[in-house]
């Protein structure tokens, strides 16, 4: 009978034991279930591509094409004339440019002389100008002449107090001197201070400005007109072979506190093919005459010149277009890799910008979980300690139980041990 009670008791037990493993496995599968902590799978940012290494030498300078004139054979020319005349090297500045080819050739072309009358032509091109532009009209009055007989008093007669009149109009000296510049097309570092304090000249300076002046006549009226008439058999007219070549001239001739004697001329000699030449004396004997040899000696140099003007130019048209084209086809690939860099670039900031969004998502599904495992431990835990409890209650009441049929078994069995010892007395 104890045995059995025993076995039941035991039995009970068994089953309160098999309750709780099933609720603590329940437990257990329900926070397996929960998803962890998400890793950080975030894609990584895409990156731009590394930019190559460019070289950082400059090309050097391409070989400068042969052009029509011949250099030495200029130099040759002149300073062969200089030696005949006894004249030093350094007192002559000469200027040639040949529209015909776009060519220049200088000899001592940064010496800077007091240039004499020869400042006239800037000055009256930007008087000009300003004509042109509509700034003065044709009715204007300066000095008490109209603009006609103003050009021919200045450019023709060279009259220096007209002259001084226009430069009060355009400013003062300072001012013509500085709006001139323009005309040159050279940097403000090539000016010695002589240009602004005491207006002197280099023969590339004055060459450069007629080049402009012949390049756009009708932006300065008047002024070649003028200059046409100037000086007839006189200076770059001087020599017989000059007096049917029509001339465009200025001419300067002065002589200094130093008793330094200045002369020079510059202008627009109309062969066939025109050309721009510039020669500035300093102390030399004879300006006059050497003003015109020198303008028999070039005009017999262009004219030389004439059987291959026509060929050059033609051959140099077909070497500007193939240049143009290949320059054309240069750019063209320049921009169509510009353009694919651009759009590689574009599409890299592309790639960035969703990585980065991809990242900023992955973070807040981060958050998510990690928020939603937080919930689901605390249910866990809160789970767990419940069935705790309730398997400390459970046990404890098994306990009790067990306890209360211990007071049972040994009461009856004190009850049973009466029984017998009151029925061995009976007997």
């Amino acid at each position: 009978m104890r045995e059995r009670r025993r076995g039941e008791e035991e039995a009970m037990m068994d089953r309160y034991r098999q309750i709780l493993a099933l609720l603590l496995c329940a437990a257990l599968f329900f926070a397996a279930a929960v998803p962890g902590f998400a890793e950080d799978t975030s894609a990584e940012k895409a990156e731009l591509p590394a930019a190559e290494a460019q070289a950082g030498s400059a090309e050097e300078a391409p070989e400068e094409k042969p052009g029509l004139l011949d250099n030495a054979a200029l130099t040759g020319l002149v300073e062969g004339f200089l030696q005949e005349r006894g004249i030093p090297t350094e007192r002559v500045g000469i200027g040639l440019y040949y529209p015909e080819t776009g060519e220049e050739w200088f000899y001592n072309p940064d010496t800077w002389f007091y240039p004499a009358s020869v400042y006239k032509v800037p000055l009256m091109m930007i008087l000009a100008e300003r004509l042109s532009a509509g700034m003065i009209s044709e009715d204007e009055v300066i000095a008490g002449l109209p603009l006609d007989t103003l050009f021919d008093y200045i450019i023709v007669h060279s009259n220096n107090d007209y002259a001084h009149e226009v430069r009060r109009f355009l400013g003062g000296d300072e001012a013509w001197r500085e709006e001139a510049k323009q005309y040159a097309g050279l940097s403000d570092d090539y000016y010695d201070p002589d240009y602004m304090d005491y207006c002197y000249f280099t023969p590339r300076y004055i060459t450069r400005v007629v080049e402009t002046l012949y390049s756009d006549p009708e932006r300065f009226p008047k002024v070649l007109d003028n200059m046409l008439m100037a000086d007839p058999t006189h200076y770059f007219q001087q020599q017989p072979e000059m007096y049917d070549i029509k001339i465009a001239q200025k001419y300067g001739s002065y002589i200094d506190m130093q008793n330094t004697n200045w002369n020079h001329t510059t202008g627009i000699i109309y062969t066939p093919h025109p050309f721009i030449l510039t020669v500035m004396t300093e102390n030399v004997t004879g300006y006059e005459y050497v003003l015109g040899r020198f303008a028999v000696l070039f005009k017999d140099y262009i004219l030389s010149l004439e059987d291959k003007v026509e060929p050059f130019v033609e051959e140099r048209a077909i070497e500007q277009a193939q240049e143009a084209e290949q320059l054309a086809a240069e750019q063209a690939a320049a921009e169509a890799a510009e353009q694919a860099a651009r759009a590689e670039a574009e599409r890299q900031l592309a790639l960035t910008a969703q990585a980065e969004q991809q990242a900023v998502q992955d973070r807040a599904e981060q958050e998510r979980a990690a928020k939603h495992l937080m919930y689901s431990l605390a249910a866990t835990l809160g789970a767990v300690l419940v069935l705790g409890i309730l398997g400390a209650v459970l046990v404890k009441g098994v306990k009790k139980k067990k306890r209360y049929e211990g007071y049972r078994r040994r009461f009856e069995e004190e009850l049973r041990q009466e029984a017998l010892e009151r029925e061995r007395e009976t007997r």
